[in-house]
C-alpha cells in the first residue's frame, strides 16, 4: 500500500515495489533455490504491476517503464474494466479464436482486451476491486490503494528463511510504499514457532503468582509444596481424562488449566494461612492440634462451597457443540475437583510440617556477633530495612483491610449497589443486545492467531476481501445453492471429542420414490420451486430439481423398438407414474446414457448403492441469495429457505418426508453456535452455581446474592470484551464459557466467612466477613492481575488474549464480591436462621433455642478464651448485636463499679487523712464483689499508662494496679480512649505530678452498643451519646501472696473447664441517681461470695480474665 495514503498508480510507487521486492526477496541467498524457472533456467518473473506494464510495452524490466507506459495501461484497463464486472471478460475468452468462438460471451470483449492475459490478470489479480470498478470507472484519476505481488515460489514452510531474515523485520517501507500484509503459507507454522517462544510467558506469569504466594507465606517451603500440589492435580486429572473419560482428543486450550489452577490455589492458600495465622493468635498456647482444629473447621467448608461451584460451573461448559471446549470443561473441572482433595489434605500437613520442623529452627545470633564485621552488618542492615518495609506495610494492610474497608463498604453501601447494579445492566445490554460480540467472519482456517497488526494476520483480516480473485475462492458475492437431500439422516455418529473420526453415514429406511404419490409430488416439487421469488436459473450450471420431470421428458422421446429390448421397456409406451421395478431399471438407463462421465459429467441425483439399489436423492437448485460473511443475511437466507421446505415436507408421501436441505452453511454453523451457545452456557453456569451454592450453604438469600455477583461479574467483563473489540471465535468463547468458574472463589470467601460468623446482626457479620477475608481476597487478584500483565507482551494472541481476560475477571470479580455482594448483605443480609433451610432435627433445636432466647433469665453465651491476642474472629466473636440496644448485666455491674470508684473518690476528698486505710479496704471490697469483667472489644482497645504511686491508692489503683503494666496491643481492634467524664471532673482538683491519672477504661458487651443501627466506625462514634464509661477491671494485686483473694496462676482453680457466662435482660437507665446506683452496688458488696476464676494469659503482655462466682441470688454471676 501507499505510504502517502495516495494512490499506488504512478511511476514512482510501482518502481518502488520494484525495489523491495528486489532487496527483500531475490536478494536472499536462498530464494534461487525456492523460484520457479523458465526454459533458460532462469527464476521466473513475479507477477506484479510493473513487470506486467513491461510486457505490455516490452520493457526489459519494471525499472524501465515509462509515466507513458503507465497512462496507456490505464486506458486500456479502463475499456475493459466494464467487461470484466459484468463476467463477460474470463479466461476462456483469452486464447486461440478457436477456443473463444466456444464461449457466445466473449464475442462481445474488445479483441484488445481479449488479445492478452495481462488486462484480465491485472483487473482479477494485482489491483483492489474498487480500483475501476462500476462505481469508478469514470473517475478521471482512480485511485489504487492496495495492490499485490505474486512470487515464482511455493507457499510454505520454504519461505521460513526469507521471512524470518528479511521480512520479520518493521522496515518493509522506503519513501512511496509499505509492506503491509502478506501471505507465504506460513501461519500455522509460524504460530507453531511462536507458540514455542512465547511459553515463557505464561511460565513468568506462573512464577509470579507463585513468587507472590511466598511474599503473602513468608516460606518457599510452603510456596514450593503447593506448587508440587498444582502439578499433581494437573497430572491425576490427564490421567482421568484419558482412562476414565477416555478423551483421545488433548486440544492446546487444555493448557490454560495451569494459569487457572493456579490462581484458584493461590486464592485458596491465601485463605488458609489468614485462618491458621488467626487460630494460632486465639489459641497461642494450644498447640498444631488444636490449631488445625480450628482452620479446617472453616478452611473445609470453604473448600467444598468454592470447589463444589467452581468445577459445576466448568462443567456446565460440555454442553457446547465446540470440540475444543466441551474438552476443556472435563480437563478443568476435573482439576479444580481434584485440587480440592490436595488442598484439603496436603495443604494441612504441609504447615504442620512447617510448624514443628522449620519455623522453630531459628537461632539467635547477638549483636557483636553481627558487628564482627563490615558484610554481616551490612547484611544487618539490609534485614532492618527488609523489615521495616514489612512492618510498615503489615500495618498499612491492617489498617486499610481491616478498618478502612469494612467502614468504607458498610457506610457507602448505598452507592455501591447502586453503582454495581448499574455496571451489571451496562455490561448486560452491550454484551447481550448492542453491539454485542462480533461473530467470525472467516472460516475456522483462518482464524486470528497472532495480532491485528501482524501483516499475516492483516491480509487475512484487511486485504484478502479486497481482490477478486479472493473473493470468488471464498464465494463470496456468488449465488448460493440449496441442495435438496432424501435418504440419508442429517446425524452424525463419530466420535465428538475426537475430531478426525467424521462417523459414518446413517440411512433413512422409510425413504422411497417407487410409489405413483411419491413421484407426483417430486414432479410437483419442481414446478413449485420455480415459483418461488429465491429460484434463480444458470444458464452455466444447470439444476437437477426438475429430475422427475427431466426422466418423464427422456421417456418420452425414446421410441419403442421391437429389436431392442432396453427401448421396449424404457419407452414412450409407458405412461406416467411408472411401476416401482422399471422406474429403478430405467433411472439407472438414463443416467448411463446422459450423465457422461469425468468432472463435468452432469448429476441427475439419485445415489445407488454397490448393489445397485436406490439409496438417496440429491437434487440441487440456485438462489437469488449471495454468499455472505454477514450472519444476519445468512441467517434470513437459512430462515426462508427452512420454512419453505417444512412446509412442503408437511405434504409430502411417508417415503420423502425426512428431506433436509444444506449449502454453503459452515461459517453460518460456527457463528450460530457461538451466538447462541455460548449465553446459554453462561446462563446455565450460573444456575448450577446457584444449585451448589444451595446445596452446601442451604441458605437461599446468601445463595441469591453470591449469584448476583457473579452474575454481574461475567456480564460486565462480556461488555468490556465487546468494547474491546474481539471477536467471537474458539478461544474467546472459551473465555467467555469459563468466566463464571473464575467469578466463585472471591465471592464464596466472603459467602463462607459470613456464613459462620458467629454474630447474629447483619453489619457485624458483614464486618467480620471483610475483616477475615478481604486481605486474602486482594492478595489474590492482584496476584492474578500481575500474572495477567506479564502475559501483554506475548506475540500468539491466545497468550495475549488470556492475559487480558484473567486480568478483567479478577479485578471485576473482587470488585462485586467486595462491594456488591457486602452491600447487598447489609441491607437483606440473613440475620440468625433468616433465609436458611432446616431440616426437622434442626428446627427441633431452633425452637430450643428460641424458648431459651425468649427465657431471659436464663439467657447463655459460650465464654471464649478472652486472654489471647486480639484477633479479628476473637474480637467479633466476643460481641453481641449492637441493634439489640440491651447492655448485659455484665455492663451494668460495670457502671455501678465505676459508680461506686466516683463515691471513693468523693469520700477520699473530704476525708484526706484516711485516704490510705480507706481505699485499701474499699479497694479490696470493691475488687471481691466484682463481677465478670470483659477485657476484649471488637473496636477498642484501652491503653493504659504506668501511672500509679504507692502515695495515692484509689479505686483506680485496686483495679489497675497489676494492669497498668501490661501494654494492651491488638492486632485488630481500634486503640480508644473511653474517659469517664464525671470522674474526671471530681478527680481534676486532685492531679498532681505524683497522682494517678483516674480514668476508668471500658470493654463494652458489643462492639456496636454505642452505635447506630446505621454506622459501624469508630470516627463516627459520639462520645456523648455513650451510655455511660465502664471499667475493665483486672485485679493483679491478688496475686500477692498476702491478698485473701490469691489465686495460683496457670489453672483453672479446679473449676470445670467450660464456664457460661449467665446473663439477663437489663434496660440501663442512664438517668437513674447515683443514690439509687450506689445502693445496688452496696447491697452487691455485702453479699459473700466465693473466689473469683482466674483464666490466665500465656503472654506476659496481655492481661487475665478473672470471672467472678457470685451467689445464686445475684444475677450476674458465673457458674
Amino acid at each position: 500500500m501507499s505510504k502517502t495514503a495516495g494512490s499506488l498508480w504512478n511511476l514512482q510507487a510501482i518502481q518502488s515495489m520494484c525495489r523491495m521486492e528486489k532487496e527483500k526477496i531475490r536478494s536472499h541467498p536462498t530464494f534461487s533455490e525456492l523460484c520457479e524457472r523458465n526454459n533458460n533456467k532462469e527464476c521466473c518473473p513475479s507477477w506484479s504491476l510493473g513487470n506486467y506494464i513491461s510486457v505490455l510495452y516490452n520493457r526489459s524490466s519494471c525499472l524501465e517503464i515509462t509515466q507513458s507506459d503507465i497512462s496507456h495501461t490505464l486506458v486500456l484497463l479502463r475499456s475493459c474494466a466494464p467487461d470484466y464486472h459484468r463476467g463477460a471478460l474470463t479466461p476462456s475468452c483469452i486464447g486461440s479464436r478457436t477456443e473463444r468462438e466456444k464461449h457466445s460471451q466473449c464475442v462481445k470483449v474488445p479483441e484488445r482486451c481479449r488479445r492478452s492475459s495481462a488486462v484480465y490478470q491485472l483487473l482479477h489479480y494485482l489491483v483492489d476491486r474498487d480500483f475501476l470498478s462500476p462505481q469508478t470507472t469514470d473517475y478521471q484519476v482512480p485511485s489504487l490503494k492496495y495492490s499485490l505481488l505474486f512470487l515464482p515460489a511455493k507457499k510454505g514452510s520454504s519461505m521460513m528463511g526469507i521471512y524470518a531474515d528479511n521480512l520479520e523485520s518493521w522496515d518493509l517501507l522506503d519513501n512511496f510504499t509499505a509492506i503491509t500484509g502478506m501471505d507465504l503459507g506460513l501461519k500455522q507454522k509460524l504460530f507453531q514457532h511462536y507458540l514455542v517462544l512465547d511459553t515463557v510467558y505464561p511460565i513468568l506469569a506462573i512464577l509470579a503468582i507463585f513468587l507472590s504466594m511466598s511474599f503473602y507465606l513468608h516460606s518457599f517451603f510452603i510456596t514450593f509444596m503447593v506448587l508440587m500440589s498444582v502439578v499433581g492435580s494437573l497430572m491425576i486429572s490427564f490421567f482421568l481424562y484419558k482412562l476414565i473419560f477416555r478423551m483421545a482428543f488433548f486440544p492446546f486450550v487444555n493448557l490454560i488449566a495451569v494459569i487457572i489452577l493456579s490462581s484458584i490455589c493461590a486464592n485458596h492458600t491465601f485463605v488458609f494461612f489468614d485462618l491458621w495465622n488467626l487460630s494460632k493468635i486465639q489459641h497461642s498456647a494450644a498447640g498444631i492440634l488444636q490449631w488445625v482444629k480450628q482452620t479446617m473447621h472453616h478452611f473445609i467448608y470453604l473448600m467444598l462451597v468454592s470447589c463444589l461451584t467452581a468445577g459445576a460451573a466448568f462443567y456446565a461448559s460440555y454442553l457446547s457443540s465446540i470440540t475444543s471446549i466441551r474438552c476443556f470443561s472435563i480437563y478443568m473441572g476435573t482439576s479444580i475437583l481434584v485440587n480440592m482433595t490436595f488442598m484439603i489434605t496436603w495443604l494441612p500437613a504441609t504447615m504442620v510440617l512447617y510448624e514443628r520442623y522449620i519455623n522453630v529452627n531459628c537461632t539467635y545470633k547477638s549483636e557483636d556477633y553481627w558487628n564482627s564485621n563490615g558484610r554481616k552488618r551490612i547484611f544487618l542492615n539490609f534485614y532492618q530495612k527488609l523489615k521495616s518495609i514489612h512492618s510498615t506495610l503489615s500495618e498499612t494492610s491492617k489498617l486499610l483491610f481491616e478498618k478502612l474497608l469494612p467502614c468504607g463498604v458498610i457506610k457507602f453501601r448505598y452507592i455501591w449497589i447502586c453503582w454495581f447494579a448499574a455496571l451489571a445492566a451496562g455490561g448486560a445490554y452491550i454484551a447481550c443486545v448492542n453491539p454485542k460480540l462480533k461473530l467470525p467472519s472467516s472460516d475456522i482456517s483462518s482464524v486470528q492467531m497472532f495480532r491485528l497488526s501482524h501483516p499475516f494476520e492483516r491480509y487475512d483480516a484487511e486485504y484478502c476481501h479486497q481482490f477478486m480473485f479472493e473473493r470468488q475462492e471464498h464465494g463470496e458475492g456468488q449465488r448460493m445453492p440449496i441442495t435438496l437431500i432424501w435418504g440419508i439422516m442429517p446425524m452424525a455418529n463419530g466420535d465428538h471429542p475426537i475430531p478426525e473420526m467424521n462417523g459414518t453415514l446413517i440411512r433413512d429406511t422409510t425413504f422411497s420414490i417407487h410409489s405413483a404419490e411419491d413421484q407426483s409430488w417430486l414432479m410437483e416439487l419442481c414446478k413449485k420451486v420455480k415459483n418461488q421469488s429465491f429460484y434463480f436459473y444458470d444458464q452455466d450450471k444447470k439444476p437437477n430439481i426438475c429430475f422427475m420431470e427431466d426422466f418423464h421428458r427422456w421417456m418420452k422421446n425414446r421410441q419403442c423398438s421391437q429389436s431392442d429390448q432396453n427401448h421396449n421397456l424404457c419407452c414412450n409406451q409407458f405412461s406416467f407414474p411408472l411401476s416401482s421395478d422399471l422406474l429403478l431399471h430405467c433411472i439407472k438407463m438414463m443416467v448411463t446414457e446422459q450423465g457422461g462421465s469425468g468432472p463435468k459429467a452432469y448429476d441427475f441425483g439419485p445415489r445407488f448403492d454397490a448393489e445397485g439399489n436406490l439409496t438417496a436423492l440429491v437434487l440441487e437448485f440456485q438462489t437469488t441469495y449471495h454468499y455472505s460473511f454477514n450472519y444476519s443475511k445468512t441467517k434470513k437466507f437459512y430462515n426462508t429457505l427452512n420454512q419453505w421446505l417444512m412446509n412442503e415436507l408437511k405434504n409430502a408421501p411417508r417415503g420423502l418426508q425426512n428431506g433436509w436441505f444444506t449449502s454453503n452453511l459452515s461459517l453460518f454453523n460456527l457463528q450460530n453456535t457461538l451466538s447462541t451457545e455460548i449465553m446459554m452456557i453462561t446462563g446455565f453456569g450460573i444456575a448450577i452455581s446457584f444449585v451448589v451454592l444451595l446445596l452446601t450453604t442451604w441458605n437461599v438469600l446468601l445463595s441469591l446474592f453470591s449469584v448476583a455477583a457473579i452474575g454481574g461479574s461475567v456480564l460486565v467483563t462480556v461488555g468490556l470484551l465487546v468494547l474491546l473489540e474481539w471477536q467471537l471465535n474458539v478461544v474467546e468463547s472459551l473465555f467467555v464459557s469459563a468466566a463464571v468458574g473464575l467469578s466463585v472463589d472471591f465471592t464464596v470467601n466472603y459467602c463462607i466467612s459470613y456464613h459462620l460468623c458467629p454474630h447474629s446482626d447483619r453489619l457485624s457479620r458483614v464486618a467480620f466477613s471483610l475483616k477475615q477475608m478481604s486481605c486474602a481476597t486482594a492478595m489474590g487478584a492482584s496476584t492474578m492481575f500481575s500474572a495477567g500483565v506479564i502475559m501483554l507482551p506475548a506475540t500468539v494472541l491466545a497468550y495475549r488474549k488470556l492475559g487480558i481476560f484473567i486480568m478483567m475477571i479478577k479485578c471485576i470479580s473482587c470488585g462485586f464480591a467486595t462491594f456488591f455482594f457486602q452491600s447487598l448483605c447489609c441491607f437483606f443480609g440473613p440475620d440468625k436462621n433468616c433465609g436458611q433451610i432446616l431440616w426437622p432435627c434442626t428446627k427441633k433445636q431452633s425452637r430450643l433455642r428460641k424458648v431459651q432466647e425468649s427465657n431471659i433469665e436464663n439467657e447463655q453465651y459460650e465464654l471464649q478464651p478472652l486472654a489471647r491476642n486480639l484477633s479479628d474472629s476473637f474480637d467479633n466473636s466476643t460481641t453481641t448485636s449492637k441493634l439489640s440496644k440491651r447492655p448485659s448485666i455484665l455492663s451494668e455491674d460495670m457502671q455501678l463499679a465505676e459508680n461506686k470508684c466516683h463515691i471513693i473518690v468523693s469520700q477520699h476528698i473530704q476525708n484526706e487523712k484516711a485516704q490510705d486505710f480507706q481505699d485499701n479496704t474499699i479497694g479490696q471490697k470493691g475488687f471481691n464483689q466484682c463481677p465478670a469483667l470483659q477485657t476484649s472489644s471488637p473496636y477498642r482497645q484501652s491503653s493504659f499508662e504506668d501511672k500509679t504511686k504507692k502515695s495515692e491508692q484509689s479505686c483506680s489503683q485496686c483495679i489497675y494496679q497489676r494492669m497498668n503494666s501490661k501494654t494492651w496491643n491488638g492486632s485488630v481492634v481500634d486503640h480508644v480512649h473511653v474517659h469517664n467524664t464525671n470522674f474526671q471532673k471530681q478527680s481534676s482538683t486532685l492531679e498532681s505530678p505524683k497522682s494517678i491519672n483516674s480514668q476508668c477504661l471500658c470493654s463494652m458487651g458489643s462492639s456496636f452498643d454505642a452505635l447506630d443501627s446505621n454506622e459501624t466506625c469508630l470516627s463516627d462514634f459520639d462520645q456523648s451519646s455513650k451510655l455511660a464509661d465502664s471499667t475493665s477491671c483486672s485485679p493483679d494485686f491478688l496475686d500477692v501472696p498476702d491478698s485473701p483473694c490469691h489465686n495460683e496462676r496457670g489453672n483453672l482453680n479446679g473449676k470445670r473447664e467450660t464456664l457460661r457466662l449467665a446473663l439477663r435482660e437489663t434496660v440501663f437507665d442512664s438517668s437513674t441517681s447515683s443514690k439509687q446506683t450506689n445502693m445496688l452496688w452496696k447491697v452487691q458488696s455485702n453479699q459473700d461470695s466465693d473466689p473469683p476464676v482466674v483464666l490466665p494469659n500465656s503472654k506476659p503482655d496481655m492481661p487475665d480474665v478473672w470471672i467472678k462466682r457470685t451467689n445464686q441470688h445475684s444475677s450476674g454471676c458465673v457458674s
